[in-house]
Formats: structure tokens, sequence, C-alpha cells
């Protein structure tokens, strides 16, 4: 339930955030985003899975991974709590850069979170002419949509126990390719 819940909670975002594809890195400044569809097809497929792929397996066998209410309850919370920041973060960021170049449209997809669009974001100017958000969540932290997505990606990781390394491939792959 709580690998269907994290893969579920991505695929909407995916979904209802489709319009502030054309304003990330790989669009805006690689011109057509070939990185992204190579991940798209040849990462996500094979990486985001591992979690889920061990629980069924574990199932399969008559193993299944049990855990406290508590400690499950936790990581619910801590994947609810993970999903809204980054989230909300992404939108902030996006929908920034939407209304610094006019092209922001207020939609209506379900579920637009609160606090995801900024009335009167606040920014500092580079001396390259950038403008770097510095309200919302970005007012608190540089990086909180890869902050919140570590989160995530660690809870995938600990729903599933300790007793192999395997479930916890993407939050190691995730951390090497941001502190590359």
């Amino acid at each position: 339930l709580f690998m269907l819940l994290a893969h579920l909670l991505y695929v909407n975002a995916c979904m209802k955030g489709e319009e502030c594809i054309p304003t990330t890195w790989d669009i805006f400044y690689e011109k057509w985003g070939f990185m992204l569809i190579f991940w798209n097809f040849a990462g996500v497929p094979f990486s985001y899975c591992y979690s889920t792929l061990y629980l069924l397996n574990r199932s399969l066998a008559n193993e299944p991974i049990q855990h406290s209410k508590f400690y499950t309850t936790f990581l619910f919370v801590t994947l609810l709590l993970a999903y809204y920041v980054w989230d909300t973060a992404n939108s902030q960021k996006n929908r920034f850069r939407m209304q610094q170049r006019g092209t922001f449209v207020e939609r209506k997809t379900f579920p637009q979170l609160p606090w995801g669009t900024l009335k009167k974001p606040t920014y500092v100017q580079t001396k390259h002419g950038n403008k770097l958000l510095t309200g919302g969540h970005w007012r608190f932290v540089r990086k909180p949509h890869y902050t919140a997505d570590l989160i995530m990606a660690l809870s995938w990781g600990l729903i599933t126990g300790f007793d192999s390394l395997i479930p916890y491939f993407y939050v190691v792959f995730f951390t090497t390719v941001l502190v590359h």
C-alpha cells in the first residue's frame, strides 16, 4: 500500500504539473530535452521500481515485510509531508519562471496544493541577470524540491526494512546524481 501511494503521488504530480515541463532545465536550456526523454524511457522503469519489486518478491515467497504501526505510520507521514514540500516547491519554482515570462495561467487540475503559487514572489537578481527565487520554501533552503525528493526516495527504501541493499539503489543513485 505504501509503494502504491508513493507511485501514485509521482504520477499525479507529473500529470497535473505538465504545464511546468517547458520551464525545466532539460527543455528550456537543452532545447529538446534528450536527457529527460532518455531518463524517462531508460532510467525510470528500472530504478523507481526496486522497492516495489522487492516487497512483491518477499510477499510471493510468504515472507512479507512487517513493521510496527508506529514505524509504518511514521513513514506514511514522512512520505506525505515530503511530497507536499516537493510538489509545492516545484510548483513555486516553475510558476515563478512562468510569471517572469508572462506565461503563467492558473490551472485547476487535481489536487492543487496550498502554497503552490506565490502571489508576490521575492527574488534576488544575479550578476548574470538571472532571478533566484527567495520566497516560499526557497526562503528556508536552497533546494527544497531535491531535499524532499531525497526524503521520499529514502522512505521507499525504509519501508522495505534492512535485509537487502537493493531497495536502496534509487536513493543512493539519486544522491550520487545530485552531488556530482
